[in-house]
C-alpha cells in the first residue's frame, strides 16, 4: 500500500558530527506520541544525515506476548516497498536487453485471459498505469477468502487464475491506480526472462550487489521468525468493513501470515540499515544503466488530484520538497506499517517501522504520517 500524499517542509540543515541533544529530544518525543495516541506497541526509527548526524532508536515491544523489548537490528516486513526491489530487478534485466519497457503482457503466455493484455506494457505495470485493480484491496471476494485463513499459502498460478477475473477501471495507460497485482505480474516477467527464480534474482541483483545482510524475498514467515524479529499486530475494529479474521481477541498477532498472495509485490523482509543503504541506491541509480535511472525517473505519473500531490515513477515515488526532492515508498501488511526516503540534495535517509497495521481508527499508513513531523525536527539541527 502507498499512501497518497506527502508533505513536508523541509530547508537545509547546518551541522555538527551529531544531532543535538534538543533535536533528538524532539524525534523521540515525537514517535512516542504517536505510538502512545495510536497504541503501538513497537516502532524503529533511522534517520542519517550526511556529514552532520544520525538518530537510530528502538522503541517499544517487538513482542507483546512476552515482553520482548524492540532492538535496532530487529527485522520486520517492509510490505509495498518490495516494488522498489520487484522494480530494479526489472530496469537491470532492461538494462541488459532481456526485457523491453515497452514489451506487452501478451508476449508471455501465462498472461492468457487476463484483460487488455495486448495493450498493457511492462512501463504500465511499473507506474501503475495499466488499469488493472488490485486484487488484494479492491476485490472484497477475494479479500474475504484471504483473511478467512490469512496463513494460507498461495501458488502462482491460483493467483493469476484471480486476475484474470479483474475488470479494468481504464484503459491502458489512461488513468493512475495503484495495484498489487501488477507488481505480482512483473515477478512473473522476472522469472521467464531471468530462467530464475525472483527471490534468486532479488538476491543476486539487489541484496548482494548491495552487501544487504539480512533482505530477502522470503514472503513465507520461516525466515522472518529465524532471526531477531518484530512481531506484527493487527487491531481487529481497524480492518475495512466485511473483513473477517479467525479468533475474537482485539488484537492479533499476525506474525506468521505469509505474503504468498502479493508475491513481489509484498514479501521483501529487511532492516533499518539495510533498507538505509537500498533507498540510498535507488534515488542515486546505483544499480542501474544511466539510461534506465532516467526511465526511472522520466515522467512520474501523478498519484492523485491532489495539489502538491506525490509522483510515481518507475518503482518509486518522487516528492518534490523546498530542500530538494525525495525519492521514497512506503509499506503496509497487516501488523506492519513502513516508509523508506532519501533526499540526495539534503543527504538526508529516514526509515521508519511501526508494528501495527491497521491501527484502531483504521490508519494503514503510520510510518508514513511520522516522517513530515521528524524531517522538521531534523531541520533544526545545529
Amino acid at each position: 500500500m502507498l499512501a497518497a500524499g506527502l508533505t513536508i517542509g523541509l530547508s537545509s540543515c547546518g551541522g555538527t558530527p551529531s544531532f543535538s541533544k534538543s533535536v533528538q529530544d524532539k524525534l523521540t518525543s515525537t514517535v512516542e506520541k504517536i505510538m502512545k495516541d495510536k497504541k503501538v506497541p513497537g516502532a524503529l526509527v533511522g534517520i542519517w544525515q550526511a556529514g552532520k548526524g544520525q538518530y537510530v532508536k528502538a522503541f517499544g515491544k517487538a513482542r507483546v506476548e512476552n515482553n520482548l523489548a524492540m532492538n535496532t537490528e530487529d527485522l520486520w516486513k517492509v510490505a509495498s516497498i518490495s516494488k522498489t526491489f520487484t522494480a530494479q530487478v526489472i530496469l537491470q534485466l532492461a538494462g541488459d536487453g532481456k526485457i523491453s519497457l515497452e514489451d506487452k503482457l501478451s508476449k508471455f503466455d501465462w498472461s492468457a485471459g487476463i484483460a487488455n493484455r495486448d495493450q498493457i506494457t511492462v512501463r504500465m505495470l511499473l507506474n501503475h498505469t495499466s488499469g488493472l485493480p488490485d486484487l488484494e484491496n479492491d476485490d472484497p471476494a477475494f479479500q474475504k477468502v484471504r483473511f478467512g485463513d490469512p496463513t494460507r499459502v498461495w501458488t502462482h498460478e491460483e493467483i493469476l487464475k484471480w486476475i484474470r477475473t479483474l475488470q479494468p477501471l481504464f484503459p491502458p495507460g489512461q488513468g493512475y491506480h495503484y495495484t498489487n497485482s501488477g507488481y505480482f505480474l512483473l515477478g512473473m516477467m522476472i522469472e521467464s526472462v531471468s530462467g530464475k527464480t525472483a527471490e534468486q534474482e532479488i538476491q543476486a541483483l539487489c541484496a548482494d550487489r548491495l552487501g544487504l545482510k539480512d533482505t530477502r524475498l522470503a514472503d513465507m514467515p520461516q525466515y522472518l521468525i529465524s532471526k531477531p524479529h518484530s512481531d506484527g499486530y493487527v487491531t481487529r475494529k481497524g480492518l475495512p468493513p466485511g473483513i473477517e479474521v479467525p479468533g475474537t481477541d482485539p488484537v492479533v498477532n499476525a506474525v506468521t501470515w505469509n505474503t504468498t498472495a502479493g508475491w513481489t509485490s509484498a514479501g521483501v523482509d529487511s532492516d533499518l540499515a539495510d533498507l538505509k543503504t537500498w533507498i540510498e541506491a535507488v534515488a542515486s541509480g546505483k544499480l542501474l544503466t544511466p539510461a534506465m535511472h532516467a526511465e526511472q525517473l522520466k515522467d512520474p505519473v501523478a498519484m492523485s488530484d491532489a495539489v502538491n500531490t506525490p509522483k510515481y515513477g518507475l518503482g518509486v515515488a518522487i516528492t518534490k520538497l523546498p530542500g530538494g526532492t525525495m525519492y521514497w515508498h512506503n509499506g503496509a501488511t497487516t501488523g506492519y506499517s513502513s516508509f523508506a526516503g532519501n533526499i540526495p540534495d539534503t543527504g538526508i535517509t529516514i526509515v521508519v517501522f511501526m508494528n501495527m497495521m491497521p491501527t484502531a481508527d483504521g490508519d494503514s499508513t503510520l510510518a508514513t504520517s511520522v516522517v513530515a513531523p521528524l524531517l522538521t525536527a531534523v531541520q533544526g539541527t545545529k
